[in-house]
């Protein structure tokens, strides 16, 4: 994932839900809590999963994919409410 962490620079933006590009809204659960976490995971996934497939790096782009599933099963069995489908549209949908 060499590509991915040597193209990919943090960004302050990304803290806050409001100010987060991208094709995730600014979602709020059941108890109107915000779900920034989540965002912010798809966010950072979101990011390498581009970075990888404008790299032309398939593996790379599979391997991003696998570990956006292992967090949102992860999420999944804490217990809230977790829209695991938005998630990985989230992380694999590139902005229109």
């Amino acid at each position: 994932m060499s590509a991915i962490t040597q193209s990919t620079t943090p960004s302050a933006a990304v803290a806050d839900g409001h100010a987060t590009p991208g094709p995730f809204p600014h979602h709020l659960s059941a108890a109107g809590e915000s779900l920034v976490v989540e965002e912010f995971i798809a966010h950072v996934l979101h990011r390498a999963h581009h970075t990888a497939h404008a790299s032309e790096a398939p593996d790379e782009a599979r391997t991003v994919l696998h570990v956006a599933q292992l967090f949102a099963d992860e999420l999944t069995d804490i217990g809230r409410r977790f829209d695991r489908m938005w998630f990985i549209q989230a992380v694999t949908d590139e902005p229109a």
